[in-house]
């Protein structure tokens, strides 16, 4: 059995992990943000990836991607852009750790099934899907972050 203070220590070792995905997620949020039109204009990449990868995604996942995803295409763009910068702010601050990995999980899963390439492939899905997968079974949030402050019962304090 741990004691809360080794699970402190341990989940800092997450932190590093917990950070770089954090920011990695912001800043593909945010470069959609900065094509334009708060991510609207991104509606006209997302059309072009999913039309070339519709041969390859997964036969399950395709009448998703030409029912869904392609006529309401700005509305994907506009729905991913946010998602991913709430993920970012969720992860980079330790804040609601578990859930923003999870709906992290949830969209890279969306990616890999629209690309048609498994988890278990080499390459960046299968890097953010562990990486999220192990963020959020270990709590990292507790780790320098806001779920640890709000574990401990402490007040976060903004302002004074």
């Amino acid at each position: 059995m741990t004691t809360s203070k080794t699970h402190e220590v341990s989940v800092l070792y997450l932190l590093p992990l917990r950070l770089s995905i954090g920011i990695s997620f912001l800043f593909s949020g945010g470069e959609k943000i900065a094509a334009g039109n708060w991510g609207l204009a991104y509606g006209t990449r997302l059309t072009e990836f999913v039309t070339e990868n519709l041969p390859n995604a997964f036969d399950f996942y395709r009448p998703v991607l030409e029912s869904a995803v392609l006529p309401h295409a700005d509305k994907f763009a506009l729905l991913t852009t946010w998602t991913e910068l709430l993920i970012g702010v969720s992860i980079f601050l330790g804040m609601f750790t578990r859930f923003g990995a999870a709906v992290g999980i949830f969209l890279v899963l969306n990616y890999t099934f629209a690309i048609g390439v498994g988890i278990w492939m080499p390459g960046l899905q299968s890097l953010y899907f562990w990486a999220l997968f192990t963020l959020m079974v270990c709590s990292a949030g507790r780790g320098l972050g806001i779920d640890g402050f709000l574990r401990r019962g402490k007040r976060v304090r903004l302002f004074t």
